[in-house]
């Protein structure tokens, strides 16, 4: 029996082949294509430009406000585990942001840049290629097969619904690695270790194999499907309703749309408590599911534990849907 790890990784691999196949079809005709057709310059044009887009994001912005999520989740986790967890309510996100500065220097805030320069070469370009990808496919093509045969078109949110949780669900495969060194990086740098990305690889080999860098996989593969699901329909939603058009209008759309994708908070909570257990060795909660380890963040700590660093993931969020949704849509 397949596990549910392989599952869900190998789930986005037939949405990208699906989407890449439905960018190639330059005819509603669905016949077998040409392998040169079936990878068109607009495809590798997405995976360039992903790649491209991703990696400015994480590095102008989006690696500092990671650094200050992923701190301000952590920062719950160790009061909950210590003495202070009674005496006093967690510091507000600002101040653990003025902490890390102050403490560590502002450099510090694109701790484990390495490796998400790495995840940001190749999840930006499997993202966008698959999430423009399933997007064509179903405008281009089945929206108006629809239209033809029942008379129903997909309505344009659907549409950005569908392609961002495809999307979103294939960077797992590259995401669930890294994701679990940079948390690791941000770890160690809160308790002044000077540990690098590849240390970090050969230790959590060494101790739990290479299924081990995928822990927290799960949680990783639920965050990205909603989130960019929720960042692409949002703002397809939102965008024929904002007054504003041009330039401005989309990026006000995509603002909009980035901070209503923030909902999805638990998953990334549950996600940093699952990868932080593993890179401090206590790994209390092996082989517990991801609603597993939700339930015990709510019994422990109630709605607002699920909630940690909600309004750093908020703008973390708007920042790359204005990347990656955005200026895609502009540049087209």
């Amino acid at each position: 029996m397949m596990k549910p790890i392989n599952a869900i990784l190998l789930l986005p691999l037939l949405l990208l082949c699906r989407g890449a196949s439905g960018s190639a079809s330059s005819s509603a005709s669905y016949r077998r294509q040409p392998l040169a057709a079936v990878l068109p310059t607009s495809l590798v044009k997405n995976l360039a430009k992903g790649s491209f887009l991703k990696c400015a994001a994480d590095l102008t912005g989006g690696l500092p406000l990671e650094v200050w999520k992923s701190s301000v989740v952590l920062e719950s986790i160790e009061r909950r585990n210590s003495a202070k967890a009674s005496s006093s309510h967690p510091p507000p996100s600002f101040d653990i942001l003025q902490a890390i500065v102050r403490e560590r220097g502002f450099l510090s805030l694109w701790s484990g840049l390495t490796p998400r320069m790495a995840e940001g070469f190749f999840s930006g370009s499997v993202l966008l290629a698959a999430k423009e990808g399933i997007h064509t496919l179903l405008s281009d093509y089945a929206s108006p097969m629809l239209a033809k045969n029942v008379g129903l078109s997909l309505p344009p949110s659907f549409v950005g619904f569908l392609s961002g949780a495809g999307g979103g669900a294939a960077q797992a495969l590259v995401m669930g690695p890294t994701s679990l060194i940079v948390t690791a990086c941000v770890a160690a740098s809160r308790d002044n270790e000077d540990v690098s990305a590849l240390e970090v690889v050969q230790r959590i080999i060494k101790e739990r194999g290479v299924l081990g860098l995928y822990r927290g996989a799960p949680a990783v593969a639920m965050r990205q499907a909603t989130n960019w699901a929720s960042r692409q329909g949002f703002t397809e939603f939102v965008r024929p309703r904002i007054p504003i058009e041009g330039v401005a209008g989309e990026l006000l759309a995509g603002c909009i749309g980035g901070t209503l994708s923030a909902w999805n908070t638990p998953f990334e909570v549950a996600r940093i408590e699952s990868q932080s257990q593993i890179v401090d060795g206590t790994g209390k909660t092996k082989g517990e599911s991801l609603a597993t380890t939700m339930c015990d963040i709510f019994n422990e700590r109630g709605v607002g534990g699920l909630y940690v660093g909600l309004f750093p993931r908020a703008c973390q969020a708007c920042y790359q849907t204005l990347f990656l949704v955005c200026v895609p849509r502009l540049l087209n």
